[in-house]
């Protein structure tokens, strides 16, 4: 087995296990689980995972390191922070004897500048933004930064709006911090961005009812869980 189609079939086990994991009867309480336990969206990722090929996983926000726990199961490099000490503390705690995870106390767009200066910079990496809880949003910076040094990765933002599904759940933070298309439209528009959406109805979801957006240079063809805007 050469090293090509030895990644494959570690990408088709752990797509395997992820189906796995929906099965499970917990992941339908809100916030429960990974991924604010929606199954759709744990499927989505491992197909993502599957189709792109990342170098690594990097996610801003890491909180209690839920979420951060299943991306290490991808078997890949998995880089994370959190800017609360006290969250910071427990998925240190947590995600200690775990080889493969790197948890930073850090704000996300130090983070993510430091992180891109080096290897990591070449792409592709998959990126899951959850950094934005507090008036100081930092969801446009982080896009510049990821785009700016790393334009063929893949970006997916939690708590994002879902136009054409109200049902779907995401973040204001007052004038011009709503996460919606309006406010990402000068990134878009000036890497060049697709964006993709669930094309699973929030009326099918399970877990919390948060919306989310995937961006990408390129159009993610065969991607079956999302469609494009």
């Amino acid at each position: 087995m050469n090293v090509g189609q030895s990644l494959q079939h570690s990408l088709e086990r752990q797509r395997a296990g992820a189906l796995k994991f929906l099965q499970q009867p917990a992941l339908g309480r809100a916030w429960g689980g990974p991924m604010n336990g929606q199954r759709w969206r744990c499927l989505m990722f491992a197909e993502l995972v599957h189709k792109t090929a990342p170098k690594a996983i990097i996610e801003t926000g890491t909180y209690l390191g839920t979420t951060t726990e299943w991306l290490a199961a991808f078997q890949l490099p998995v880089f994370t922070c959190e800017a609360d000490p006290e969250n910071f503390g427990f998925a240190k705690a947590r995600l200690g004897a775990t080889p493969n995870v790197r948890v930073l106390p850090a704000d996300s767009r130090a983070f993510l500048t430091q992180l891109l200066r080096g290897p990591l910079g070449a792409g592709p990496n998959l990126f899951y933004l959850d950094a934005h809880w507090n008036d100081d949003l930092p969801l446009a910076q982080e896009l510049e930064i990821i785009f700016g040094r790393s334009l063929d990765s893949v970006v997916v933002i939690d708590d994002f709006e879902v136009p054409g599904d109200p049902g779907y759940g995401f973040d204001d933070y007052g004038a011009g911090k709503a996460l919606t298309a309006a406010y990402i439209s000068g990134v878009a528009e000036r890497f060049k961005l697709s964006s993709h959406y669930p094309i699973t109805p929030s009326t099918d979801k399970t877990g919390a009812l948060r919306g989310c957006v995937v961006l990408a240079h390129r159009t993610l063809n065969g991607v079956s869980l999302l469609r494009r805007s």
